[in-house]
């Protein structure tokens, strides 16, 4: 397990990852959310947003490619496609994050993300993402 906010910059109430669990830096990061009343507040039918869900996803990108070079740089989510939400998640529940990067070429990023209970799949989109080096 390693600590989250060593690696991602975000904090309270922006940071959706409770725990990173494993690691493969550059190629894949699983994480855990553990969705509590606060992220589901303000939803009309008590479920956490699908917005926030895509952002948690987002987010174990961060950790996947944290130390490729890119710590004086900027990431920023520049597209989703393929996304897919098969359930609603809502509080009490244990969000499982997984991020596979399928391409890594310079500034341009490509994953695949998925978040999941209990094994059953939630969420599954494809990321792109743009980074921006510091000069």
């Amino acid at each position: 397990m390693r600590d989250v906010r060593s690696i991602l910059p975000h904090r309270f109430p922006f940071l959706l990852i409770d725990d990173i669990m494993e690691v493969e830096e550059g190629k894949r990061a699983v994480g855990v959310k553990l969705v509590s009343q606060k992220d589901c507040a303000g939803s009309p039918n008590g479920t956490m947003p699908r917005g926030l869900i895509l952002e948690a996803i987002a987010q174990m990108s961060g950790a996947a490619l944290h130390s490729e070079g890119r710590s004086a740089g900027l990431g920023m989510l520049a597209g989703i496609d393929n996304c897919r939400f098969y359930q609603d998640v809502f509080a009490g529940e244990r969000l499982t994050l997984t991020i596979d990067i399928t391409r890594n070429k310079g500034t341009i990023v490509k994953a695949r993300g998925t978040a999941a209970i209990d094994s059953r799949s939630i969420c599954e989109a494809d990321l792109l993402f743009a980074f921006q080096s510091f000069t």
